[in-house]
This record gives C-alpha cells, sequence and structure tokens, in this order.
C-alpha cells in the first residue's frame, strides 16, 4: 500500500512532513459479499470491544461512587438520610392531601394521584375543576317490576274489582 505524505508549516514557519493514511481503498480481488463478510466481522470486533471498555467504565463507575460514599462523614451521611426521609414524608402528606380532596369532591380513588399542589386548597381546587369536567352520575330509571293495573296510582273500587275477579 502507498503511503502519503502532508506538509503541514507551523507558526514558527517550520515545515514538517507527516504521513497521512490515504481512503482505504477496495480490493479488486474480493467479491461484494467477501467484502461484506469482513465488515461484519469487523463490527461484531468492534462491538465486542465497545462492550469490554463499558463494562470496564461502569466499574470504575461503581468503585468511584464506593469510594466517595465512604469518604462522607456520619454527619453527611445522617443529613443525607434525613433528607431522604422527609422527601418521603412529603410525599405521603401530599398523597393523604390528594385523597382527602377527592373524597370531598366525590372523585373516584383512581383520579386523586392526578391533583396538584401541595396544599390542602391548591388540590381542593383542582379537585373541584376536575369534577366539573367529568359527567354527572343520573340516577337510573327504573320501571316497576310488576305494576299491575294499578301502576297509574289510580285505585279500584270495590265494585271494579269485584267484576274482574268474578266476572
Amino acid at each position: 500500500m502507498d503511503t502519503q505524505t502532508e506538509t503541514v508549516t507551523t507558526p514558527a514557519t517550520e515545515t514538517v512532513t507527516e504521513p497521512t493514511n490515504p481512503a482505504p481503498q477496495p480490493e479488486t480481488g474480493k467479491s461484494a459479499e467477501d467484502r461484506i463478510k469482513d465488515m461484519e466481522a469487523a463490527l461484531k470486533k468492534a462491538n465486542t470491544e465497545a462492550a469490554k471498555y463499558r463494562k470496564a467504565a461502569e466499574a470504575i463507575e461503581a468503585e468511584r461512587k464506593a469510594k466517595e460514599e465512604a469518604e462522607l462523614s456520619e454527619t453527611d451521611k445522617l443529613r443525607k438520610r434525613a433528607a431522604e426521609l422527609e422527601a418521603e414524608l412529603k410525599a405521603a402528606r401530599i398523597a393523604t392531601l390528594q385523597r382527602d380532596a377527592a373524597a370531598k369532591h366525590s372523585l373516584p380513588a383512581e383520579l386523586a394521584s392526578r391533583l396538584k399542589g401541595e396544599t390542602l386548597e391548591e388540590l381542593e381546587a383542582d379537585a373541584k375543576a376536575l369534577a366539573e369536567l367529568l359527567p354527572k352520575a343520573q340516577a337510573p330509571h327504573v320501571k316497576p317490576t310488576n305494576p299491575g293495573n294499578n301502576a297509574s296510582g289510580e285505585s279500584e273500587t270495590y265494585e271494579e274489582k269485584r267484576r274482574r275477579l268474578l266476572g
């Protein structure tokens, strides 16, 4: 293969000659299928190598985190734990307020977590707005199961009843 050289001029007016790699030339003796196989093999090799470096980087990162954690003082650890617990407590309080606001405005329990706000007033305002958007539940219109002749509310006289029953 030929190597070409490139002349580079530096600011100190020195001339330096550096070899450059020419663009890869397709091999004329190989078929397209052979070149594809070679490229696939090279890609597989590159992917394997990248996976190896990725695993090494993950191991280094895990070591760094472990070292960093070990360097924290006991006070820092306690402060970190206190902040975590405060965040959990805040989330639990908000969830309770959401459920209360949803129940107050007759929203289904599934919609409680969708309410936005941090105070009960904000959550209730959001629950009210959401409740106004939902369709109102209507009482079903149920007809009597066995209305008989007296379904209209008119009462039958004794004489009408006697004729009806006795013929």
